[in-house]
């Protein structure tokens, strides 16, 4: 019973967010109100904060999924004969991908110039911290087969492996149209950087 309860909790879980997320693309993230996605999902308002919290946290689980689905794809492709740069691309154009699929344009320009600072960018800190732990799993594995040198600092390596992706991947989600890519080259030449360095050997 207990499980047949789990699934009726994660099934009301994802109509809330769905609910949500047609509200945020249709009204916006900041003129939707917690009312209007109750309303939208078929229930109550403090069904809503009982199950999520607030707005934040719904748009906070709406982007962890395609992240968490990323992560799941990029590790189910890693294997000892992996290459550190293209597991880094492959994973980052995972991300991209899915981010895109998941929220329009619109909503990414919306919400653009509240992910780096105020309370929107505290509620994503988990969001990014499971990133940076993925991309230090994916470093370490790498490190562990003698590709990535042991001296190299993989939280440094990791966060600036994320923070540089936040950023190039909100300058691709705000174009008016979309350059996928474009960005994917830019990309794999900043992770060749990273992964290369600039000294000579």
């Amino acid at each position: 019973m207990s499980g047949l309860r789990e699934r009726q909790k994660e099934q009301r879980r994802e109509v809330i967010a769905q609910a949500a997320l047609e509200l945020f693309i249709s009204n916006g993230f900041g003129a939707t109100t917690l009312e209007q996605i109750a309303n939208q999902a078929g229930v109550s308002a403090p069904t809503v904060v009982n199950y999520f919290g607030g707005k934040q946290e719904i748009l906070l689980a709406l982007l962890k999924q395609p992240d968490e689905q990323a992560m799941r794809d990029a590790r189910a492709n890693l294997d000892d004969d992996s290459d550190p740069l293209e597991a880094l691309c492959e994973f980052e154009g995972l991300m991209t991908r899915y981010q895109l699929q998941a929220m329009p344009a619109s909503l990414w320009r919306e919400l653009a110039p509240f992910l780096f600072s105020g309370e929107l960018a505290q509620a994503l800190e988990p969001w990014n911290a499971a990133v940076i732990e993925e991309t230090k799993a994916l470093l370490v594995h790498f490190q562990t087969l003698g590709k990535v040198r042991e001296s190299v600092d993989i939280d440094v390596a990791a966060t600036l492996f994320n923070q540089y992706a936040n950023l190039a991947f909100i300058r691709l989600a705000t174009e008016p149209e979309p350059d996928r890519a474009a960005h994917a080259e830019h990309m794999r030449s900043v992770l060749s950087l990273l992964c290369h360095g600039m000294l000579a050997h």
